[in-house]
């Protein structure tokens, strides 16, 4: 009676701890050992680089000439100052934010709606939509800035904050509404039909319902286009000219053909561009890997 009884126990304690792990045969070492080294060195070639501009940033010219790779001692803070009021990297860092939160506010608005359009409704044409979608994915942007120039200008948008934000939106939509159908895909059909079933109509089935459960496929469209708004160049480039309203990449453009040999200014404006998204992307970045591992799940 005690051994029958003891059976169970090691029988539930057993299932309680799950099938013990695979040991790793010898192939298997290799080829993850092979792995780990070229994402080290991957991520190497990705951080160091901008560990020394950042480093470079806090440096006078006689510490970039004297220790061009070892850490700043002391720090210096005059390139920054020069670049933030004498480079007005001040101006640009406020219209690169309004540029970049304006589009990403706009985008989470465009890309679910055509997502769950394209993923949960049947209508006539959607599989032209699709291609002609497809196809917008496929186009570049330098083919398409003279007509977007164009336009801008037909519209008097030029010199504005509005002609870089509705080409923000319009190129990425493509990209950004496939995202999202990607994420609706994943949902069951029965959540909709429930809700149908309860009297709600199709916008409360979207807002109330399918909305919520794809919130990581928003957050990843939200920092995802965040970076593509803060990061560009060629747009505010073409469609601002003037100095109110232009952005860090392109002050940052000015800046080197105006100091090609001042290696601490320069680095300090790499650092105001680019602490801003490393910040972030630090904050989210558990959110944006769920984000996009389920999303990736159907498509």
């Amino acid at each position: 009676m005690a051994s029958s009884s003891i059976l169970p126990a090691r029988r539930t304690r057993a299932i309680e701890r799950g099938p013990r792990p695979r040991k790793l045969t010898g192939r298997r070492r290799t080829t993850r050992g092979l792995l780990y080294f070229y994402l080290t060195v991957v991520a190497a070639f990705s951080i160091i680089p901008l560990l020394l501009a950042w480093s470079t940033a806090f440096k006078d010219r006689a510490q970039v000439v004297t220790n061009p790779y070892g850490p700043p001692i002391p720090p210096a803070l005059d390139n920054l100052e020069t670049a933030w009021i004498s480079g007005r990297f001040s101006e640009y860092f406020l219209n690169s934010v309004i540029i970049s939160v304006v589009s990403v506010l706009a985008m989470i608005v465009v890309a679910p709606l055509a997502g769950y359009g394209l993923a949960r409704m049947r209508f006539w044409g959607r599989r032209v939509v699709i291609v002609v979608l497809l196809i917008g994915l496929t186009i570049p942007i330098t083919a398409i800035i003279l007509p977007l120039y164009t336009v801008m200008r037909d519209f008097g948008l030029l010199n504005g904050y509005g002609s870089v934000i509705i080409a923000h939106v319009a190129i990425g939509a493509p990209f950004f509404a496939f995202i999202m159908r990607a994420f609706f895909l994943r949902l069951p059909p029965e959540l909709e039909d429930a809700a149908r079933v309860d009297g709600c109509s199709e916008i409360r089935v979207f807002w109330n319902v399918m909305l919520p459960l794809v919130r990581p496929g928003v957050l990843t469209v939200a920092l995802l286009e965040f970076l593509w708004s803060w990061n560009n160049l060629i747009l505010p480039l073409v469609f601002l000219t003037t100095d109110s309203v232009r952005t860090l990449p392109v002050g940052m453009l000015l800046l080197t053909g105006r100091f090609t040999t001042d290696y601490g200014l320069l680095s300090s404006s790499v650092l105001i561009l680019s602490a801003p998204v490393v910040v972030l992307f630090l904050l989210f970045q558990r959110n944006f890997v769920e984000g996009l591992a389920s999303g990736s799940v159907k498509g």
